[in-house]
């Protein structure tokens, strides 16, 4: 699947979208302030022959920009393009470094990439904007932002297809990611829960279900979190994932 053609996928979602929340014509108001651009994934240029693919979810991507400042909004279309490529070239270059002794998303990324391959590893947000470069979910805003979401990263898990999901989005936000993929009640998409508390790992840190009956999917805690047992868990998850 190409640039194009996944455009023209998330053209088909975002087509109704307010354009003061993208062309920057509003972003001075209290409205609309703290923005950052749209976050839409790309694929990998070799996602096609992949030996595993791996979408790794985290929270927002806080200092996400797809026009340069004094770069105008043209079309939808060309911002979308725009959109793709920069988040294809990105995750090319950061998962080109290597690892460092913080702890951040694309250290997750690396370690991953580093064990499964980066051909198939999808670098995926639950929000697809952040606000004052952190967490959405205060924004004016964030009614259309959570709208948004939900149909981008189930638009991405249909289209990409991948075997596995982490979910990497930390506690803060669990309540949403609920709401996108409840796992109780009638309109529960997520079956076959477990933990690995036997093996020595607490269930806020790790858990395990299956996402539509077939998709394998993990929760841990954001990578950001540097205490012992998340540090464990991640590690632990790591082990578990298949190698390339």
């Amino acid at each position: 699947m190409n640039i194009e053609s996944i455009a023209e996928e998330y053209l088909s979602i975002i087509r109704g979208i307010d354009r003061a929340l993208i062309d920057k014509s509003r972003h001075h108001e209290p409205e609309f302030s703290g923005l950052t651009g749209i976050f839409i994934p790309s694929l990998p240029r070799n996602y096609s022959s992949a030996k595993y693919r791996i979408m790794v979810v985290g929270r927002e991507t806080k200092g996400w920009s797809v026009l340069k400042d004094n770069e105008s909004f043209s079309s939808l279309e060309q911002y979308i393009l725009s959109a793709l490529t920069k988040h294809q070239m990105l995750q090319e270059k950061f998962l080109a470094r290597p690892c460092d002794k913080g702890f951040s998303y694309f250290n997750l990324l690396r370690s991953i990439a580093a064990r499964c391959g980066s051909d198939g590893l999808i670098w995926s947000n639950l929000f697809c904007f952040a606000w004052n470069k952190g967490n959405p979910m205060c924004s004016p805003q964030f009614s259309a932002i959570k709208y948004y979401s939900e149909l981008l990263l189930k638009l991405q898990i249909r289209l990409f297809k991948p075997e596995i999901i982490i979910f990497a989005n930390g506690s803060t936000t669990a309540m949403v990611r609920q709401e996108f993929f409840p796992y109780k009640g009638e309109g529960s998409v997520c079956t076959n829960a477990s933990d690995f508390s036997l093996q020595g790992i607490p269930n806020k840190q790790l858990w395990q279900f299956q996402l539509y009956d077939q998709i394998q999917c993990y929760r841990i805690q954001h990578p950001s979190s540097r205490g012992r047992d998340s540090q464990a868990a991640r590690k632990f998850l790591l082990n578990m994932l298949p190698m390339a």
